[in-house]
């Protein structure tokens, strides 16, 4: 019965559009790495949810192709002399029942993340404002929060110390609006399904039925939303999300892009060349560090001091001529050039932030081994991207600990999605590793080694601790850039562009560096 009327309903959306003009050539197919179980931005996480939170919601602030920070239900803000407070005023945007999005929404939203019962991942993103951090520990009333309600359109936001570029973090899903009686009469049940979702982004959902569970044909549907009130004219008909799809998406996804099974698809950098040739354009950003990442859940690796020695014992500069690829250049650090600090790079020119080679560490290992009862160092297998420069310089690794180390090291080409499988998955020793940003903030790079992070890339209270704790001001994130570097499990190399590949036909479509998809300024040329 369930099928039947979301069929029926289809159909009418088919009729609808064929009767008011509307054409195939405005309808756009994109696919989730995950499944999705809520849609609630305060709750959910990982990557699809993400992906679809930025179709269906709108925050105050959002960000552009060019990692720029753009105006979202907030049309515009101000901040005081030293960046502690923050006004932003809103537009006359609408909820996706008509009724209008206020400021109470805003906070509201907010302080459903801050409540432990609410089950948030780690809203660490919210503790810049004034005692959110003490809100969240219970230690004082929700009262005490610095968002003040000036009225319907004007929200007012103080902050625990200055933070210039505070109004990117306003584009993360903690951040999103919640009309506060439509939760409450959802019981429970809010984010769980269309009819538990109050949307006001570009696109909402067509009837109670467009998140299909099914078996094997698990999908979420949308369509515009004539609601919406935000900046960007809205194009596409409709929007479909697949979470069960085709096989040939993942083995050869230039041609699953000319066939027409999708719209747009992340794409390996040597498929990214394969597609352009092939009358794919192609959207890149810089948004990504590439790196050895090792594995501290697995057993050959779960030593602190252990890790130390793979990076310690790696020579750089063999490592780096050894890459031959001519957009790559050498990172700084873990941030890669996405990253701001006061609206510039956040590495200062000629800054470096890595750990530095030092092969006497090899003396030591005598004492190591016998605290861990071996007789050499386990041999690990890293895996890397299936293409010459990655595997030229994974087997600089191996060169390095081969000759250092007195055990044998190997080597397991993949391709980049399988690779990317495989880390998420848990399965794997060590890894030539795309790192991506997740936004324009430091803090977005350092909370994908959160222990609520999907992927899971690093599993430590110390960190997570300490990533609570944190200050967000430059003095913080670089004393966090220096506990994640003694965890000794990410070890930066190169600066790399994330490539995405959109169907031969398509444009319009944008990628973010918080890891969305802009599909509301997308067409189909003819």
């Amino acid at each position: 019965m369930k099928r039947f009327f979301a069929l029926l309903a289809a159909a009418a959306l088919l009729l609808s559009l064929a009767g008011c003009g509307g054409k195939a050539d405005m309808d756009f197919t994109a696919v989730l790495p995950q499944n999705v179980t809520s849609l609630d931005p305060q709750t959910a996480s990982g990557p699809s949810s993400t992906l679809v939170i930025g179709s269906i919601f709108e925050g105050l602030c959002r960000l552009g192709k060019e990692s720029e920070i753009l105006p979202g239900v907030a049309e515009r803000w101000d901040h005081n002399r030293d960046y502690t407070e923050f006004t932003f005023h809103l537009r006359s945007a609408k909820w996706s029942d008509g009724t209008p999005v206020t400021a109470d929404d805003f906070l509201f939203g907010i302080l459903r993340a801050l409540h432990p019962e609410t089950g948030a991942a780690a809203p660490d993103d919210l503790f810049p404002i004034k005692n959110a951090r003490a809100i969240s520990a219970g230690e004082l009333e929700e009262s005490a929060l610095g968002v003040l309600v000036k009225n319907d359109r004007t929200l007012v936001i103080q902050l625990e110390s200055g933070y210039p570029d505070f109004p990117a973090l306003t584009a993360g899903n903690h951040y999103m609006p919640c009309k506060r009686e439509f939760f409450e009469e959802c019981a429970g049940h809010y984010g769980f399904s269309p009819e538990y979702l109050l949307t006001n982004g570009p696109f909402t959902f067509p009837h109670i039925y467009a998140w299909n569970t099914d078996y094997n044909e698990k999908s979420i549907s949308l369509e515009r939303a004539d609601t919406y009130r935000g900046e960007r004219k809205v194009v596409p008909a409709s929007l479909a999300y697949l979470i069960d799809y085709e096989s040939v998406i993942d083995t050869d996804p230039v041609a699953a892009l000319l066939a027409g099974k999708a719209d747009i698809l992340e794409v390996s950098e040597s498929d990214a060349q394969k597609a352009e040739e092939q009358g794919c354009p192609l959207v890149a950003l810089e948004d990504t560090v590439m790196g050895l990442l090792l594995n501290p859940q697995s057993d050959a690796l779960s030593y602190v001091r252990t890790r130390e020695v793979f990076f310690r014992t790696l020579d750089r500069e063999a490592l780096l001529a050894s890459y031959q690829a001519g957009s790559s250049q050498e990172a700084a650090g873990i941030m890669p050039g996405c990253v701001l600090w006061k609206d510039k790079p956040y590495y200062a020119e000629g800054e470096t932030r890595w750990l530095s080679q030092d092969d006497s560490i090899t003396e030591s290992l005598p004492s190591l081994l016998d605290m861990l009862k071996l007789e050499k160092l386990p041999n690990i297998t890293v895996l890397c991207p299936d293409d010459e420069d990655s595997i030229a310089l994974t087997n600089g690794f191996l060169a390095s600990w081969n000759s250092k180390l007195g055990s044998s090291f190997n080597i397991l080409p993949l391709p980049e999605n399988e690779l990317k499988s495989r880390v998420a998955q848990g399965d794997y020793e060590a890894a030539l590793y795309p790192l991506r940003a997740g936004g324009i903030t430091p803090y977005n790079v350092l909370k994908a080694f959160d222990s609520t992070a999907s992927p899971l890339l690093l599993k430590s209270e110390d960190y997570d601790n300490a990533l609570r704790a944190m200050s967000f001001s430059l003095e913080g994130f670089q004393g966090m850039e220096l506990t994640l570097q003694e965890q000794m499990v990410f070890y930066p190399l190169l600066q790399k562009k994330t490539y995405y590949a959109l169907s031969p036909k398509a444009e319009g479509i944008t990628a973010t560096a918080d890891q969305r998809i802009d599909f509301s300024s997308a067409r189909k040329r003819k």
